[in-house]
């Protein structure tokens, strides 16, 4: 047996998929899993296309050389040279394989891009449970999250988004709480934390001008987003939305978005801010096709 051939073919994918590597990460200055991520769900699609491709130059191969498929493929672990064709074919297998594992890689290790949330959803509070939900279920990132229509001093909340399991972790973390993760009390635990969470949420809306007061003689603008870095894990708020006036409303309405993470190591290696970056700017994409800004 005499490999030369597929090793030949197996080169020429790994030159492909290398250059393709270095001009996305040159060209875009990230990783090429960063990169692809947002568009991770046509992975599969582009895989599939170019398998077909494979196997039609297999195929062109066959009809030209009147050779089967299997003796043509088994010339390329002989001694025989193997054909142009079939070495593409081979090549071009194994470049759409190695593609499979990027998509896998992005699946199961980054979270989704902001931008693939839909800015023309069906049901727009849908839409914004979705990201929430989304990015509050990613381990090492936020573990509650809640987004907010606020006007003057009324806060309803349009949307939640909590990891119940996480929470009780973080809870079993706190001195004076000590939550057992397995606690049958644990479940009152949790919601007993996130009215808490969300009695803050209000606070930190309230409090906002006097932020933007505050900070006024440095000239820098109004408070956008504050972030509070606390013994045991982390308080996230930002003003997704500044008010806007509704014909004949009496005050301007505005978005709130409040995120907590209680895990101090997801603060440490900012993970948990990524995350409340990504869901803040998924909330705004989605507002894209909602309101003119």
């Amino acid at each position: 047996m005499d490999f030369n051939d597929l090793f030949q073919a197996a080169g020429y994918a790994a030159v492909a998929y290398l250059v393709f590597n270095v001009l996305i990460s040159f060209g875009s200055g990230r990783p090429l899993v960063e990169w692809i991520n947002p568009g991770r769900r046509f992975l599969p699609p582009l895989t599939v296309a170019l398998l077909i491709l494979a196997g039609g130059l297999l195929h062109k191969a066959s009809l030209r050389y009147q050779q089967d498929h299997l003796d043509l493929l088994r010339v390329m672990i002989s001694k025989d040279q193997a054909k142009p064709e079939v070495l593409g074919a081979v090549a071009i297998t194994l470049f759409a394989l190695s593609v499979l594992p990027v998509f896998v890689w992005c699946w199961l290790f980054l979270p989704r891009d902001p931008r693939t949330f839909s800015p023309n959803p069906k049901n727009l509070i849908e839409e914004y449970t979705r990201a929430l939900k989304h990015y509050v279920r990613w381990s090492g990132g936020l573990d509650y999250a809640v987004l907010c229509e606020v006007s003057g001093e009324r806060v309803d909340v349009l949307a939640t988004g909590a990891a119940a399991r996480d929470i009780l972790r973080g809870l079993n973390r706190l001195p004076g709480v000590h939550a057992a993760p397995d606690a049958g009390t644990g479940r009152a635990l949790v919601e007993e934390q996130q009215k808490l969470w969300a009695a803050l949420a209000r606070e930190l809306f309230l409090k906002w001008p006097e932020f933007s007061r505050t900070l006024v003689p440095v000239r820098q603008g109004g408070t956008v987003a504050v972030c509070f870095d606390l013994r045991y894990g982390a308080v996230f708020a930002e003003m997704v939305e500044a008010g806007a006036d509704l014909a004949g409303g009496p005050t301007p309405i505005a978005l709130f978005l409040f995120g907590v993470t209680l895990n101090q190591h997801e603060v440490n290696n900012q993970t948990a801010g990524r995350h409340f970056s990504m869901l803040a700017q998924a909330v705004r994409h989605i507002r894209s096709g909602v309101v003119k800004n």
